[in-house]
């Protein structure tokens, strides 16, 4: 009997996700457990393998389009099996509308709103008519056709945009609706202090052979922010926390958001139980999923769980900014790039390593003062470095 291929959430936060490639043909055998089809979610972009062995029946889904959880994609069985009707999973298309009424009134304010010629649009409502939807989804895609306009000597032309259209989809569509919705409702609040980083580089310069010989890698100082991170949320474990369901939940584990910079926008993957790594264990895993979050290989499980995250900046030559939650996290470390500037040491003017450290979190599941004592725990870590602290797991 044939298998239905259905879409398959990948994540707790998955509803949709764009077909990008099939690997097989119709016709063609597949074996259970090989890649079949490249998917991208609303978080990374994932291989998915066969569910059984047998032919490629049919595929329903095109390449490059977006389909619900649940969807059809595609039928794997034996040669000659007979399969449903493609027209049996949809409803039958209501009588067709007049060409005057083809277009709804809302999408023919839209369109005009953008000159957009809705006429010309092909409609996916009732009857084929053209709705907003589908306005909105041929501006997303720039593929909208324009109005003409008339030149002063009546010759006719297609009026040319004033602007691109960027489609608001994949990481950055997530982000947009994430953060948003989170920025309506919690109340957030940042706080910041500059930290003298000049003994940690001296430290860490002082450190690389060593490290290089007990690790296979030197530790960039974002290692050595997310170590001391991890550090100072076991002391202050309320900011180690997530609001959810009207509740506040502490977490013994320190499972670290990682921001990094891609293409598409920006990707959180998680170092996971960072309070029990050293730092070399650290460097190695951030290495790891900077390079796959960057070669677009993450997997869902990579982004689930970060109970704080980090994001820096310094790579951008960005001083110093206000990150904004990730929800449903209660808060987020934010780091400027370290800058050699005059700083007041005893009761002297000295030339120092600074960089500003601001956190912004939940004001619902946490006060000012435990984000303060944080921030204090971390200048006090980072500007004393203690050995002990940064010393690998056998030593």
């Amino acid at each position: 009997m044939a298998v239905r291929l259905k879409l398959a959430a990948l994540g707790h936060t998955m509803e949709r996700g764009r077909v990008l490639e099939w690997y097989a043909e119709e016709g063609a055998p597949v074996e259970q457990g090989a890649p079949l089809y490249l998917v991208e979610t609303d978080k990374a972009t994932v291989d998915v393998e066969a569910p059984a062995g047998g032919v490629l029946l049919r595929i329903d889904a095109e390449v490059n389009r977006e389909y619900l959880v649940g969807a059809t994609l595609a039928w794997i069985g034996e040669s000659g099996e007979t399969l449903p009707d493609r027209a049996d999973e949809t409803l039958a298309a209501p009588a067709a509308v007049s060409d005057g009424q083809r277009v709804t009134p809302v999408a023919r304010r839209l369109a005009e709103r953008h000159r957009v010629d809705a006429d010309r649009l092909e409609g996916t409502g009732p009857g084929g008519r053209v709705t907003k939807e589908d306005v909105q989804r041929a501006l997303d895609a720039g593929a909208a056709p324009l109005l003409e306009a008339v030149s002063p000597g009546g010759v006719t032309y297609e009026a040319t945009p004033a602007h691109d259209v960027v489609p608001l989809e994949g990481i950055r569509r997530v982000t947009a609706e994430r953060l948003s919705a989170h920025w309506t409702g919690a109340p957030q609040v940042t706080e910041g202090l500059d930290i003298d980083m000049t003994a940690m580089r001296a430290f860490r310069n002082a450190n690389r052979s060593a490290w290089r010989a007990a690790y296979g890698i030197v530790p960039a100082l974002n290692d050595i922010v997310l170590k001391v991170a991890a550090a100072a949320l076991e002391a202050h474990p309320a900011l180690n926390a997530i609001f959810m369901d009207s509740t506040i939940r502490r977490y013994r584990e320190i499972m670290l958001g990682m921001a990094v910079d891609v293409e598409d926008g920006l990707v959180v993957p998680v170092l996971r139980d960072a309070g029990r790594l050293d730092l070399g264990g650290i460097a190695r895993a951030a290495a790891d999923l900077t390079a796959r979050a960057k070669a677009r290989k993450l997997a869902p499980t990579d982004f689930e769980g970060a109970t704080f995250t980090v994001t820096n900046l310094a790579a951008l030559g960005v001083d110093w900014f206000t990150p904004v939650l990730n929800p449903p996290q209660c808060a987020i470390l934010g780091v400027g790039r370290m800058r050699r500037t005059p700083a007041v040491v005893g009761n002297e003017i000295a030339i120092r390593d600074m960089a500003t450290f601001v956190v912004t979190f939940d004001h619902r599941a946490l006060d000012g003062a435990p984000a303060g004592r944080f921030l204090a725990r971390l200048k006090r870590l980072l500007e004393s470095p203690d050995p002990v602290l940064f010393a690998g797991a056998d030593e």
